[in-house]
């Protein structure tokens, strides 16, 4: 009778257990919820950090985005972040410089202006390459942490010179937020190129007040040479209009290794900082 009582009463922890087990499994495979409603699991997380797209741009992913990327055999190869220092001074044009992270993650967001100058503004740019099933896919970001005083139109790119060609469309979007913590996503662009050197595409910055700022653009690309491929570069550009520039222009750069190259009928407008470069060592 005694053995009974014992088989019952480790039946009953096992039960237990079980169930508790059963809830912990359940709660680590447990939906993420964007800020849009999508019901992102754990492994297609993954997947889009392994694609290249930040926790910021999934959060904000629309569900377009979401669909055509959850789904796809990911794996992150390379990834290089840079930070970005843009002073507006109280007279003349402003002016980029590069800084480190710890500038970037001490820039004060509540005390935006700085002695003798009218505004600071703060960006990071993000470019990574990541292997996609028998593809690789370029993937370029910005961040602005502190916005822009300027507001034109920018562009935003990822050039290469190896022997591989772009592979359907250049996907580019950006998202900005209202004062009151209202987050908008737009892919309305004013020129977009899609050439043997790269992609890219302009936008214009929203207007008013506003509170974040990102963009991101990225592309699969093929290889289109019998060659084994053993190194992949790619460099990720943005360029930032300092001074209202005219649309009917905006289209008068191209886009290859070194970045943006802005014909001279519009190289004055915008500042030039280094773009971040990105090599990985691939057998493709």
């Amino acid at each position: 009778m005694k053995q009974i009582r014992v088989r019952k009463y480790l039946l009953f922890i096992i039960t237990i257990f079980a169930s508790f087990s059963a809830n912990i499994i359940h709660s680590c495979a447990m939906e993420y919820v964007n800020y849009n409603g999508i019901h992102i699991s754990n492994d297609e997380y993954k997947t889009l950090l392994n694609l290249g797209f930040t926790d910021d741009q999934i959060y904000h992913m629309t569900n377009e985005t979401y669909l055509n990327n959850k789904d796809l055999d990911a794996k992150l190869v390379s990834q290089t972040q840079r930070y970005y220092k843009t002073v507006y001074p109280t007279y003349g044009n402003g002016y980029t410089v590069e800084i480190s992270k710890d500038e970037y993650d001490s820039a004060d967001t509540a005390n935006k202006e700085i002695r003798g100058t009218v505004n600071t503004a703060y960006k990071t740019v993000v470019s990574s390459i990541s292997q996609n099933g028998n593809k690789y896919r370029y993937n370029v970001s910005t961040a602005w942490k502190i916005m822009p005083s300027t507001r034109s139109f920018d562009i935003i790119g990822i050039g290469y010179s190896d022997p591989v060609s772009i592979s359907g469309f250049v996907n580019f979007n950006y998202t900005y937020a209202d004062p009151y913590g209202n987050y908008t996503t737009s892919t309305l662009y004013y020129n977009k190129k899609s050439t043997s050197t790269g992609g890219s595409a302009v936008y214009l910055l929203p207007s008013g007040q506003i509170n974040a700022l990102s963009s991101t653009l990225y592309y699969d690309v093929v290889k289109n040479t019998n060659s084994t491929i053993t190194t992949l570069g790619i460099c990720g550009d943005y360029s930032h209009a300092q001074s209202s520039v005219p649309q009917a222009n905006v289209a008068d750069y191209s886009i290859g290794i070194s970045g943006i190259n802005l014909q001279s009928s519009i190289s004055g407008y915008y500042d030039a900082i280094p773009c971040a470069m990105e090599y990985a060592s691939v057998n493709w």
